[in-house]
């Protein structure tokens, strides 16, 4: 069964007006099977999961400690029964980081958002470089408030540069500009000033302070 929390639009794609935001419940509910006989979800991979090989669907557990999963040696592959696949993992310089940051970035596209709460408060520190536009997108998109406000939290455990990032992604000033509604960005910057350290200040008046300076 496929799950999808969200996927950003090819950049291909004309640029158009953002659809009215769904009902939360409305998106993420799980169809009423449910899992599979295993336990396990397929998410689609759509848009996210090419960082890591292919835009591939993904199985993951429905119930996870996602602590317990990442602390595990060796880490599963994402795709086990791709040989190409794992041959890139083997034959990368760190192999179990490469597949830690590609775990904690298919948790933070799980449905659950229980469990997405779980990685942003145990597997996102400030040196998840690689998982920066997932949480970018968890600020952006339609999302419990409190994921939103663990999101924030999260960036603000990065650094300079990774907070930099992280608000090129979610105020478009990139390449290629953020699909994200404007109601949502209002909202996301409402939880990273929230959630803003007051040693980081000047950051954050930084960031909202001008364009890029990249």
């Amino acid at each position: 069964m496929l799950f999808k929390r969200f996927r950003r639009k090819p950049t291909e794609e004309p640029l158009t007006s953002p659809p009215a935001p769904e009902h939360e419940d409305a998106r993420w509910m799980p169809e009423p099977d449910g899992p599979d006989s295993e336990g396990m979800i397929t998410l689609p991979g759509t848009g996210w999961t090419g960082e890591w090989w292919r835009e591939m669907p993904v199985r993951v557990p429905w119930r996870v400690d996602v602590s317990e999963f990442l602390s595990r040696r060796p880490l599963p592959y994402l795709w086990p029964d791709d040989p190409e696949y794992r041959a890139h993992v083997d034959g990368g310089e760190h192999p179990e980081q490469l597949l830690h940051i590609s775990w904690t970035d298919v948790f933070l596209h799980h449905p659950d958002d229980s469990v997405v709460i779980q990685c942003l408060r145990d597997a996102f520190t400030g040196d998840n470089v690689g998982n920066l536009t997932s949480v970018a997108d968890l600020l952006g998109h339609t999302c419990a408030p409190e994921v939103k406000q663990e999101a924030a939290k999260a960036v603000w455990r990065l650094s300079d540069e990774g907070v930099h990032r992280v608000f090129n992604v979610l105020l478009s000033r990139g390449f290629f500009p953020s699909d994200y509604a404007a109601l949502c960005v209002h909202e996301a910057l409402g939880h990273l000033r929230a959630m803003c350290p007051p040693e980081r200040a000047g950051t954050l008046a930084s960031e909202l302070g001008g364009p890029d300076q990249d």
